[in-house]
């Protein structure tokens, strides 16, 4: 694997197996500094195993995984800084939104000093400094998931693994997120790699999408969303792209062509 400076994440013949049962056949990509690149497979394919992989928490059956030009299972690396933001927002309910967030600068690097200024710049991009000594229980759903992305943003990792994060919040409030996550990525230039099911939510935030076939899983395509930056949701090109990669993936992912209704 040759080094790359701009190269944050390089996955190269990556497989897993459980028992001789495969569930990633072989993976190739790599994600560039400063990407938002979404993930996007049918059920079963092989995506969590995947995370957990480049996440540094399962070590592959196969292939290398390198992240900042170094292998990530190497014994002798220092551990990267890696971000993960989870379907569920993991928030420990008995610590403030300061406290839970100070666990994570604890296992940091990041100077003592520097925690109040860090804590309070990322909670006033998210919009909510005002929460900062509240319980999580009593955020809603959409603000505790605001304070996970906090949690993964502080640190300056070298790359945000993102599993679906808006999957359980309520569409109104999904939408509002999405919007805020596109800004945040703006404003921050953090590397985000984004999982979901939703071929529409992928197209309206990502960059690039990674488009895996069925399980066990290979890259199907490397797909560049040709849409300009600020999106909007509702924009009938999103539509359009949403339309074309399904049908792009509909033979790839063993589904037959939707057809048009008759109308008696």
């Amino acid at each position: 694997m040759t080094g790359n400076k701009d190269t944050v994440l390089k996955v190269e013949g990556l497989g897993v197996s459980y028992g001789g049962n495969p569930a990633i056949g072989s993976l190739d990509f790599e994600i560039k500094r400063g990407e938002f690149v979404a993930i996007l497979g049918p059920s079963g394919c092989g995506k969590s195993s995947m995370l957990n992989v480049i996440s540094g928490l399962l070590p592959p059956t196969r292939g290398l995984v390198e992240v900042d030009n170094l292998p990530l299972y190497d014994p002798g690396r220092a551990a990267p800084k890696l971000g993960y933001v989870f379907q569920a927002h993991r928030l420990l309910p008995w610590r403030t939104v300061k406290q839970n967030l100070e666990l994570v600068l604890a296992a940091s690097e990041v100077p003592r000093d520097q925690w109040e200024g860090n804590i309070d710049r990322l909670l006033d991009i998210l919009h909510i400094r005002q929460f900062k000594d509240s319980w999580p229980l009593q955020l809603s759903g959409g603000q505790r998931q605001r304070v996970s992305i906090a949690r993964a943003l502080l640190i300056d990792p070298s790359y945000i693994l993102m599993d679906e994060p808006l999957s359980t919040l309520d569409e109104v409030t999904a939408r509002s997120l999405r919007q805020e996550l596109s800004g945040i990525w703006g404003r921050t230039g953090a590397t985000i790699v984004f999982v979901t099911h939703s071929i529409r939510e992928a197209v309206y935030l990502a960059d690039r999408i990674i488009i895996l076939t069925r399980g066990p899983s290979t890259v199907f395509e490397n797909y560049h969303v040709p849409i300009a930056r600020p999106r909007a949701y509702d924009d009938p090109m999103i539509g359009e792209v949403e339309a074309d990669i399904v049908r792009r993936v509909e033979g790839a992912w063993g589904l037959e062509p939707v057809k048009p209704r008759e109308v008696a």
